[in-house]
């Protein structure tokens, strides 16, 4: 959790600076915003295509997971709350 805490603000850093340093109206920062588009626009997007399918099933496993973690430990809660008498109670 830490983790991915930590590397989403410095990615998010990262992305803002790059923002900043492109958003320039100089001459050359002009010539690499286009050199950029252009790049961007001649990606080959079918190649990623199965990586990303995979990193979405990766994700929703992850989900899927995470909400069965949480389903157990609910379980777990209303046993251990259920099964133990309470010792102030006289039967």
């Amino acid at each position: 959790m830490i983790v991915t805490i930590y590397a989403t603000v410095i990615t998010l850093q990262s992305l803002w600076g790059w923002y900043k340093m492109l958003a320039g109206s100089d001459r050359y920062i002009g010539l690499i915003r286009r050199y950029m588009v252009v790049h961007g626009l001649r990606l080959r997007f079918k190649a990623f295509w199965g990586d990303v399918v995979i990193c979405l099933l990766l994700c929703v496993v992850f989900l899927i997971i995470l909400y069965a973690h949480q389903i157990i430990n609910d379980i777990d809660a209303k046993l251990n709350n259920h099964a133990r008498p309470d010792p102030r109670r006289i039967v």
